[in-house]
């Protein structure tokens, strides 16, 4: 059951709606799994400040928690002083807090790694910024006393899995990284209540890191001295480290988990196989996890030169940074180039090393189109 209250426009079952009918529609949503959703935005979409709810990519792993308000409770457990049992209201009663950030799945790219790998065949748009709003999760540490030997957090979801032997979605991060002043519990999505597909009542948010650690549907909260050992921490979500060779397949000794994302640049303007007519400006965004986005640089000749983009300056941890480039093509077929650069100086490689698991794609991003006149 929903509460009545959170339907409407806005609401959690207006956006999830508005999601599963434009999953039908070319833009600006495309349907990469049905069941549960995992609805990818067209590039086309993104060239804004802020992706709109309806707009936003999706990804579940068993599908949406419905939960009852009024008997929901967030648990604050494990190696803490004062264990919490918090309602909606008791969270809305802390400093709301309010940060800009995106979120990308860890397979955005999949579909672009050879040889291919199983899963989700992501392109580019498994990907999008929102404003979050809610209460930082360190406050909420805090408030229940963390006792020394906490190490990590535990975040556990909704989601029911489709089998009694389906182990459970949850993450660990770390003790640190749960005190960041950005990392949030929210509750609204770009001044909205959460919609249902995107975690509602709350989910986690994580900036920098992969879209795995922003938990939806949050549930329980424990602070413990391991990372979990469970499938999605041990197991999911791991990449090679040292890397490997194309389709050879690693030791498990050598997996790690993922953290923080990669530098990367996306264009959105022109999309993949626009047809200009006349001057035009290559837009798009870059991010580089927890890092800022020091220069994007962009050919218009496949490669063979780069120009020096104008970008915009970071707002703040994870989030993403928009990148111009006036142009002034002749008439004919063009292949656009992005890629980007981070404060360290960490640039965006040709093509990612190749992982079992199609993680982490950030090779530059490549667009065709055409030029009328």
């Amino acid at each position: 059951m929903i509460i009545a209250g959170l339907v409407g426009a806005g609401g959690w079952l207006a956006a999830s709606r508005v999601a599963r009918l434009r999953a039908a529609e070319p833009d600006p949503l495309v349907a990469r799994v049905t069941r549960p959703h995992d609805l990818e935005t067209a590039l086309g979409a993104l060239d804004e400040e802020f992706t709109p709810n309806d707009r936003f990519f999706v990804r579940s792993h068993f599908g949406p928690a419905v939960i009852e308000e009024r008997h929901f409770r967030l648990e604050i457990a494990g190696l803490v002083r004062k264990p919490l049992a918090l309602s909606i209201a008791d969270l809305r009663t802390l400093p709301k807090v309010t940060v800009p950030a995106v979120l990308q799945c860890s397979g955005n790219g999949r579909g672009l790694y050879r040889p291919r790998v199983p899963g989700a065949q992501w392109e580019r748009g498994a990907v999008g910024q929102a404003a979050w709003s809610g209460v930082r999760l360190g406050d909420l540490l805090r408030h229940a006393g963390i006792k020394p030997e906490g190490k990590f957090v535990r975040l556990l979801g909704g989601e029911r899995p489709p089998m009694p032997k389906t182990p459970v979605f949850a993450r660990s991060i770390t003790i640190e990284k749960a005190l960041h002043p950005a990392t949030l519990i929210a509750y609204e999505m770009n001044g909205a209540p959460l919609p249902l597909l995107h975690g509602a009542p709350l989910r986690a948010v994580v900036p920098g890191w992969v879209g795995d650690d922003w938990v939806k549907w949050l549930r329980s909260i424990r602070v413990e001295s391991a990372e979990d050992a469970g499938f999605y921490m041990k197991t999911g979500y791991r990449v090679p480290d040292p890397p490997v060779k194309p389709g050879e397949t690693p030791k498990p000794e050598s997996m790690r988990a993922m953290t923080s994302m990669v530098v990367k640049a996306i264009i959105t303007r022109p999309v993949a196989g626009a047809r200009l007519a006349g001057g035009a400006v290559i837009g798009g965004f870059a991010f580089a996890g927890e890092r800022a986005v020091r220069a994007v640089e962009v050919s218009t000749d496949g490669g063979r030169t780069w120009r020096a983009a104008a970008v915009a300056p970071s707002k703040g941890i994870g989030s993403w940074q928009r990148f111009e480039l006036p142009w002034k093509p002749a008439p004919g077929r063009h292949r656009l180039l992005a890629r980007a650069t981070d404060e360290s100086g960490v640039t965006q490689p040709e093509r990612p090393a190749w992982n079992p698991g199609g993680y982490l794609w950030n090779g530059w991003d490549d667009v065709s189109c055409e030029v009328t006149s």
